[in-house]
């Protein structure tokens, strides 16, 4: 035998039971989770999970990373690891090491809005008794709370260690962390709810929060967090004698406000988040982590679920995951659909999609769940550099490729999503309780699991399912099986021998859910006798146009009952034993509702989605493919100059600015908290070098009228610098409208209008053209990056002018060799040009422009009339 052995050996030093030692040591950790099921990609993960748990476990706290970002961090979810995988005591060290952290003594002395100067005021001052860094801040590092940081990731580690409650039922640890947890509270309210209308702003508070910043918004994501911890609170309070009345008050009033302002009823989702300044609008395209906190922490209701889930499913950029050999079908998701790309807006991050698998799993939608989960562990684990890695992101990612190795965040989701989401795992010690709801794929016949607190095995012989439950916590719990049913009839239920009742739980995602009280005894056998036809319940997705009638049969064997049409899809549906025959509506797009099936002694309700489309195919007219050079009138807009476009990201906008400490968006117009001095410089030396006679000739052969010296753009922004509309005055009949545009716009302004150009004839009528980033607004400093995957753009592109060159195109990327996918610089910027269709048969009246989102600016250089 010969061993290798790194460094000196000690004298009388037994190399060979040292080496043993470690690979007992090692096939122990291996052992700690072991899963079987049908798939043998997922049975090996077990081990190499526990491995890259332990590998971010230093002793004391969970580490952001086991490699890269190899340091202790507060957040982000590395945290949910040790409950989820039984090591309740290292979570414990872990939530004690951040609990000494948290700021007990530097009360709140210096009012909001404590922006930072030096960093353009996009973030929050870093001084002691500002709003943010006062008592109930818990500190990056543990056990030292005297450092400040530019995250709040309270809200994060407060969830892991409500987890912790759940998981341990441990009211001695409550009474001990209870004060932290009402400074918690009451910090997050100062902070992030200040106008006390129960919605939150959400400041740095998720792992992709690098240039995020809502503006003091109303947030989904860290609404639901507050949402969850008070509600918790409120329950903890009551155990140990305190006052629950102030937490139920605030959770109450954080969900009702939630399903007003941020649920859209019409989409069926929640809104990424509405905005405190301005028009107070919302903004209609959430990322990942909108759905998945939303549904993590209990906001939805199961129709809710559903329908959230159904937004990931139709507007989330999907990405083939192919290898040779493998079947097709699998797919991973981007975070947002969000344009253009700065780093954690749009990614591929292993953490996100595992946490949406999750969301899955908790709206009763297991095979989806399966899907998107095993997608994100062949993408990384199978097909990455690194077999059995957990990393931080993909391959897929457009931007960044694959990266990191056993980082923390995906290691503690994919803790959840296996124990919590696959094997449906949910202790309430608390209470003496847990459920158990399996997420498995219907045709899975055979699936176990062991971990320090449980095992369970299933297994389905012809009409029987069998589960066989052994319980390790300190006192058996009363447990509740949940369980998807396949047929339409249960011949019986019986627990350790004896027959049970059982019920229906409320579920919304097309098949029952039975609800089996197991046992209160440390093992139990639990087993069901189906009987009947088998449920089909899958309905596909219906195409149907607008206010065109459809049809919908019964699926066989099952009959209809009463219609749920939350987002109004149907107009007065007709619903019989064996059809729905009704119109739809003529809101474009992904929409469901649901109708109530009955099938043997099954009932549950049935989601039916349908896309609805024009009902008149209008013919497709390209931009600029009309024009009639002899026809066009250019406008005279000199007295309408308030500016050179050069000025844009010269100026400071300083006011209305939000009363309350956020981020936000740099002085300089361009930025954000991460980038906070980030510019660019505008160049139209070569726009203005073309100009004869103040005309500018452009190759589409649309002249515009613009000054070779002087102001040359009428500027509108909500910013004061600027007026928030404009007026041009027009004459006779004109069929187009080209406009020469230029402006600001970013990601957190993107799948919006932007601002709004309207076209007044003298009828009173009007014809209106939204500037929607990224459809046809486009920030005037760089390109969109568009691989028709992560980032895509339905609409063709628009012409663009290059204001160094005076080169027009409708693909700048390619014709001025712009690389890469973050920070396509146009150098010296380049402004749009905008064919607007016109009714040729009105008499026109006048033309407006019209800013609408709060951070851009939008300006108008030239109109001309065809």
């Amino acid at each position: 035998e010969v061993y290798l052995v790194r460094g000196e050996v000690p004298e009388g030093y037994n190399v060979r039971k040292l080496y043993q030692q470690a690979e007992a040591a090692s096939l122990a950790l291996a052992s700690h989770l072991k899963i079987e099921t049908p798939d043998p990609y997922l049975n090996t993960l077990g081990g190499a999970l526990v491995a890259a748990a332990d590998g971010i476990w230093d002793g004391q706290v969970w580490l952001h990373g086991a490699i890269g970002w190899r340091m202790p961090l507060s957040g982000w979810r590395a945290g949910y690891t040790g409950d989820a995988l039984g090591w309740h005591d290292r979570a414990r060290t872990h939530f004690d090491a951040y609990a000494a952290s948290q700021v007990t003594d530097v009360p709140n002395t210096i009012p909001h809005p404590a922006q930072d100067s030096t960093m353009n005021l996009a973030r929050s001052e870093k001084r002691w008794g500002t709003p943010q860094y006062s008592n109930g801040y818990i500190c990056r590092n543990p056990e030292r709370n005297n450092q400040m940081h530019h995250y709040d990731m309270n809200l994060c580690y407060m969830d892991e260690l409500l987890w912790h409650f759940n998981w341990t039922g441990d009211t001695a640890y409550v009474r001990k962390m209870w004060p932290m947890i009402t400074r918690h509270l009451a910090w997050e309210k100062l902070n992030y709810d200040p106008d006390n209308d129960g919605l939150y702003d959400a400041y740095a508070c998720i792992w992709a929060s690098d240039a995020l910043y809502y503006n003091s918004g109303a947030v989904t994501h860290s609404s639901a967090y507050n949402y969850r911890a008070n509600k918790m609170a409120a329950f903890l309070a009551s155990l140990i004698g305190e006052d629950p009345s102030p937490y139920q008050n605030e959770a109450e009033q954080i969900l009702k406000a939630m399903n007003k302002r941020l649920w859209m009823q019409g989409k069926g989702c929640w809104a990424e988040y509405q905005d405190f300044m301005g028009h107070r609008r919302l903004h209609e395209s959430p990322g990942l982590w909108t759905i998945y906190h939303a549904l993590d922490s209990d906001v939805a209701d199961p129709f809710q679920a559903y329908q959230a889930t159904r937004y990931v499913d139709t507007e989330i950029p999907h990405i083939p995951v192919y290898a040779d050999g493998l079947e097709e079908g699998y797919a991973t998701i981007a975070t947002t659909n969000w344009l253009p790309y700065s780093w954690s807006i749009n990614n591929v991050a292993f953490a996100e999609v595992m946490h949406t698998a999750l969301a899955y799993f908790q709206a009763g939608r297991p095979e989806e769940a399966y899907r998107l989960m095993k997608s994100s562990f062949l993408d990384g684990m199978y097909l990455g550099n690194s077999p059995g890695n957990l990393g931080q992101v993909s391959f897929y990612d457009a931007a960044r490729g694959e990266c990191y190795r056993d980082f923390g965040d995906p290691i503690g989701v994919a803790s959840r999503l296996l124990v919590q989401g696959l094997y449906g795992i949910l202790p309430d010690v608390l209470n003496g309780k847990m459920v158990i709801r399996p997420g498995f794929p219907a045709g899975w016949s055979k699936a176990s699991i062991s971990l320090p607190d449980i095992t369970y095995h299933f297994v389905r012989e012809n009409d029987t399912d069998i589960y066989r439950i052994e319980q390790r916590f300190k006192a058996p719990l009363a447990l509740t099986l949940q369980v998807n049913v396949g047929r339409e009839r249960i011949h019986s239920v019986k627990v350790n021998g004896k027959e049970v009742d059982w019920s229906f739980a409320e579920a919304a995602s097309g098949y029952p859910v039975v609800v089996i009280p197991a046992s209160s005894a440390q093992k139990a056998i639990v087993e069901i006798v189906w009987g009947g036809n088998r449920l089909n319940p899958v309905l596909p997705e219906i195409q149907a146009e607008a206010l065109v009638e459809i049809r919908i049969p019964s699926i066989l064997g099952a009959v209809f009952g009463e219609i749920y049409d939350p987002q109004g899809v149907l107009i007065q549906p007709n619903v019989s034993n064996t059809s729905i025959r009704s119109k739809v509506n003529d809101h474009l797009g992904h929409h469901t509702f649901f109708v109530r099936m009955k099938q043997g002694q099954m009932e549950w309700w049935q989601p039916v989605n349908v896309q609805i489309t024009k009902s008149e195919k209008s013919p497709v007219i390209l931009p600029f493919s009309q024009v009639n050079t002899s026809e066009c009138r250019m406008m005279n807009m000199d007295s309408l100059f308030n500016a050179n476009v050069t000025d844009i990201f010269r100026n400071e906008y300083l006011t209305p600015r939000s009363p309350y400490t956020t981020l936000q968006l740099p002085v300089q117009g361009i930025g954000e908290w991460c980038h906070p001095k980030l510019t660019a410089d505008i160049d139209d030396a070569g726009l203005r070098a073309l100009v004869r006679d103040e005309m500018l000739t452009t190759k589409l052969g649309v002249p515009f009228r613009t000054l070779a010296q002087g102001s040359n753009i009428a500027f509108t922004s909500l910013w004061d610098n600027y007026p928030d509309s404009l007026s041009i005055p027009l004459s006779g009949r004109a069929s187009h409208a080209y406009l020469m545009m230029a402006g600001s716009t970013n990601h957190m302004q993107c799948r919006i209008a932007n601002g709004i150009v309207r076209v007044y004839y003298t009828d009173g009528t009007s014809d209106v053209l939204e500037l929607v980033n990224p459809d046809n607004w486009c920030p005037i400093e760089q390109d969109f990056y568009v691989d028709g995957q992560a980032f895509t753009v339905v609409s063709p592109r628009p012409y663009r002018i290059h204001f160094k060159t005076g080169l027009v195109s409708n693909d700048l990327g390619k014709d001025l060799g712009i690389k890469g996918v973050y920070g396509r610089s146009i150098e010296g910027g380049a402004g749009v040009l905008l064919d607007m269709l016109l009714n040729p048969s009105k008499e026109l009246s006048h033309l407006t422009l019209e800013t609408l989102s709060n951070d851009v600016v939008i300006g108008l250089m030239g109109v001309t009339l065809q």
